[in-house]
């Protein structure tokens, strides 16, 4: 599908899936010759204030000696460890969100009606999106166990036999070695389905965060904003979308950026919750979900039912965050956007949730 098609997602119909679906076949058979960068993510930093495992003087508690407290102890929600047993869990690589409501939904978006008070229990997600480079490294450790870009299911993980669009090949593969395109290391992977991002979580102790959680992780639990920064409508130097100017399209960038690229932290300091990809959550799509899904730790319906857009009907999962080809209405943080479960995107990646559980 060429650039000209995927602009017609930015005419704002509701339900308009936020980009292009790619190849909505799972074969994972398609290899590409590929440089041998295996490197893995690690947005770490590990300067620490404290080189002791606790502090019981402050009542905090730092097990891991990364300078950071476990997050049931911090007494500063922003220097929360979400896993106070892995130094390389800091708050520069997840951020805390403490148990508590905040308002879901918008009254003037029939998918995201009505606005309403949601009580969460505490939980982290991922300060940034799923890089290329981090991707890679989980395909790279299945391939060097026998298992070729399935998961153990047998489903594809990376759609290597997209083709259908303008853009750059970003993840390739040759001579059973996976690897990153120069220059694409830090970007967000993309062409993953949903249940690729699962897996991925679920290889790293977490899991898709849920609709709820990823909404109030953007907007925070005080107010009801528009976007994860707060009042300001979006330019380009606070995200990565794209915007008309009398009647032609503007792209800020036409391509995915490195994560981390912009200042345009949510209240609890997750970065990119608005433009550059969309981002697969763990909820079915159902149109009436905000309606009638609880009050509490809602985790959207048991299955996924059809639904029909102009560009088909589908069994539709939900993505988050409005991509770098859509325009800021797609990245409103209560914007909901049904994605076939069964098609990839080159605008839709994906972040991990870490649910917690006080000792």
């Amino acid at each position: 599908m060429t650039l000209p098609l995927l602009l017609l997602t930015f005419l704002g119909c509701t339900g308009t899936p936020v980009s292009d679906r790619a190849d909505t076949s799972a074969d994972a058979d398609t290899d590409t010759d590929s440089d041998t960068d295996t490197d893995t993510d690690s947005d770490t930093d590990t300067d620490s204030d404290s080189d002791a495992d606790t502090d019981t003087g402050s009542g905090e508690v730092d097990a891991d000696g990364d300078g950071y407290p476990a997050w049931s102890t911090a007494l500063d929600p922003a220097r929360a460890d979400c896993d106070d047993a892995d130094p390389d869990v800091t708050p520069d690589t997840e951020v805390y969100v403490p148990a508590g409501a905040f308002i879901r939904g918008d009254d003037g978006d029939a998918l995201a009606a009505p606005a309403r008070s949601i009580t969460l229990s505490d939980y982290c997600i991922d300060r940034l999106e799923v890089t290329n480079e981090a991707f890679v490294g989980l395909l790279q450790e299945r391939e060097d166990r026998g298992l070729h870009n399935v998961d153990d299911l047998g489903q594809a993980l990376f759609d290597l036999a997209d083709a259908d669009d303008s853009f750059a090949e970003r993840v390739l593969y040759g001579d059973g070695v996976w690897s990153v395109s120069p220059g694409y290391e830090r970007h967000p992977v993309v062409e993953v389905w949903h249940w690729s991002g699962a897996l991925y979580c679920e290889a790293n102790g977490k899991s898709l965060p849920t609709e709820a959680q990823w909404e109030k992780a953007a907007r925070g639990a005080t107010d009801a904003r528009i976007w994860p920064w707060g009042a300001e409508d979006p330019d380009c130097a606070r995200a990565n979308f794209a915007y008309f100017v009398a009647d032609a399209i503007v792209l800020c960038v036409g391509d995915t950026a490195e994560v981390g690229s912009y200042d345009n932290a949510s209240p609890y300091g997750a970065l990119d919750l608005a433009g550059n990809v969309a981002e697969w959550v763990s909820d079915w799509f159902d149109a009436d979900g905000y309606q009638t899904d609880a009050d509490t730790d809602p985790t959207g319906p048991a299955e996924g039912e059809p639904f029909t857009d102009p560009m088909g009907t589908f069994i539709a999962r939900v993505a988050r965050g409005g991509t770098f080809l859509n325009v800021p209405t797609f990245m409103r943080v209560s914007n909901r956007a049904p994605e076939p479960e069964d098609a990839t995107s080159n605008g839709v990646g994906f972040r991990c949730a870490r649910p917690l559980v006080a000792e």
